[in-house]
């Protein structure tokens, strides 16, 4: 027959494990546009104006860094148009930067006792937009999130741009932001943002980015709520407790 004793220890292991944080052994999240695209509408057919942009200046990039269990790991950038990738012991992180598309990812295949990581690429276009014209700015964007414990996990994919027209010495403004963020699951939508030119042209700026981010912290407090069956366990082992003083008091 078993000690009392024994029982004991082994229903207040059982409770305790069972209260216990659990972390997760992966993550991976990723961002990215597709089909990155403007259309130019002619809202004055009697101007004998064409539609027409002009861009006086385009600009991309891109970077990312992945340090695991408080490795330093160095931030490795590109210029321009272009991919870069870096695969560690713990996961890796890569982006790609193209002329209609764009992606960023991030991905831990063991989650060490510290972890912080990034990906990050972007557009911006710097334009002149004849009179009398309709600028619409659209991309697909997709976000995927696998994630378990994580301190934070985020990833964002969008567009935005901004409009500054003169029109007799009075300046207005136009401007739109559209962005994608997930933070668990897979997630996907048509990003649009528009605006006009009145009788003068217009200057302004396109943006579009993609960016994902993971961190983990083994210190970070938490508050694991039991399951009903480890309330029985602990219980169970109180009672037992009970009967073992009983006993002993009587013999």
């Amino acid at each position: 027959m078993h000690h009392p004793l024994k029982i004991v220890a082994g229903l207040f292991a059982a409770g305790i494990l069972a209260c216990a944080p659990a972390h997760a052994g992966h993550a991976k999240a990723s961002a990215s546009l597709s089909n990155i695209e403007f259309v130019l509408t002619d809202l004055d057919l009697t101007d004998n104006i064409s539609p027409s942009i002009t861009f006086s200046s385009q600009d991309g990039g891109g970077s990312y860094f992945f340090s695991a269990a408080g490795e330093p790991s160095p931030v490795d950038f590109v210029q321009g148009y272009g991919a870069i990738s870096r695969i560690v012991p713990n996961g890796g992180v890569s982006l790609s930067n193209a002329a209609t598309s764009m992606y960023a990812e991030a991905h831990t295949d063991t989650l060490p006792s510290s972890l912080g990581a990034s990906s990050s690429t972007y557009q911006l276009s710097r334009f002149i937009l004849s009179p009398s014209t309709r600028l619409t700015f659209s991309a697909q964007a997709d976000t995927f999130m696998d994630q378990d414990g994580l301190t934070k996990a985020l990833s964002i994919a969008g567009i935005s741009g901004d409009l500054t027209t003169y029109i007799n010495g009075v300046s207005g403004r136009d401007a739109f932001t559209m962005k994608l963020t997930n933070t668990q699951g897979q997630r996907s939508q048509l990003l649009q943002g528009a605006f006009e030119t009145g009788k003068a042209v217009g200057r302004g700026r396109l943006n579009a980015m993609a960016s994902v981010e993971l961190s983990y912290f083994s210190g970070t407090p938490t508050s694991p709520v039991p399951e009903p069956a480890t309330y029985g366990m602990l219980a169970a082992g109180l009672l037992v407790i009970g009967a073992a003083r009983r006993k002993a008091r009587q013999a």
